[in-house]
């Protein structure tokens, strides 16, 4: 249904009207002032507001070109927006923006011919499917120009969206609270030590201490054990094979020929019970 006074402002305007897109920019414009709008003026030079008297009816000279239209609005807030509308074969090209800026312009094309006639003896002869043509301007033009609706914010008793998830799987922390319960302190061993070989797999924290692997290029003191396997084995591994701080099982004791020694002692970790070691 058209809005409510536009059959009015139609006739106040209709001596004027020259062509069917003039009474489709009567139907545009009083959507506008529908919606809280009021007319500053035309032309697309910035208007003062403070010192324009705006108006719901349409300004002299808004119909002085057949293919161009350009009305400067006000809305209730005070900001200035602009309706711009080019003609081309039929089609009006309708433009709609607030000036303070210019980047969100809403825009819509309407054919002439769907909802204007060449009569303009009356409001109902000149226009048709006005109500079709109020609901398309008013969700493609008045809608978008609308500020967006701020989201909700969490509720105060709700879940906390910034908690992380790492936090709810914490083993550590009391169930019902924030806090946590304190991290039983490993005893730290001198990783340089060789008496701690075998203790990181015993400490279940596996803190301290070093695999039960004994790594003589790593363990102990003196010249003999100052060499890093991160930074390469001669004739062994090229730097950076061996990660910094990993433990390593060595291919053989420093100083010893690849070719005399290959691979890892086969005697290392015999099985429980095995019936074939001497020793057990």
């Amino acid at each position: 249904m058209a809005s409510a006074g536009m059959e009015l402002m139609f006739n106040s305007v209709k001596p004027k009207i020259k062509c069917p897109q003039d009474a489709i920019v009567c139907v545009l414009h009083w959507q506008i002032i529908s919606a809280g709008y009021t007319c500053l003026g035309i032309g697309e030079d910035p208007i003062a507001s403070a010192t324009e008297e705006d108006s719901e009816m349409l300004p002299d000279g808004w119909n002085s070109a057949p293919d161009l239209y350009v009305l400067q609005y006000k809305s209730s807030n005070g900001q200035a927006y602009m309706l711009k509308i080019i003609v081309v074969d039929g089609i009006m090209l309708v433009h709609f923006w607030r000036v303070a800026d210019d980047k969100h312009v809403a825009t819509m094309n309407i054919r002439i011919a769907d909802y204007a006639t060449e009569d303009y003896s009356s409001y109902k002869k000149a226009l048709k499917q006005v109500s079709t043509l109020c609901k398309d301007f008013k969700r493609e033009i008045l809608d978008t120009m609308k500020p967006a609706s701020p989201k909700p914010s969490p509720s105060s008793k709700g879940r906390n969206p910034s908690r992380s998830r790492d936090e709810d799987d914490d083993p550590l922390r009391v169930p019902g609270t924030g806090s946590h319960r304190p991290r039983p302190t490993p005893e730290w061993q001198d990783p340089d030590d060789p008496f701690s070989v075998g203790r990181g797999d015993l400490d279940p924290f596996g803190r301290g201490g070093g695999g039960m692997f004994f790594d003589p290029l790593r363990g102990g003191r003196g010249p003999r054990f100052g060499i890093d396997p991160s930074s390469g084995l001669p004739s062994r591994l090229p730097p950076g094979a061996v990660p910094p701080g990993a433990r390593f099982d060595p291919f053989g004791p420093p100083g010893t020929h690849p070719g005399r020694r290959p691979g890892p002692d086969p005697d290392h970790m015999r099985p429980p019970d095995w019936e074939d070691d001497m020793f057990m």
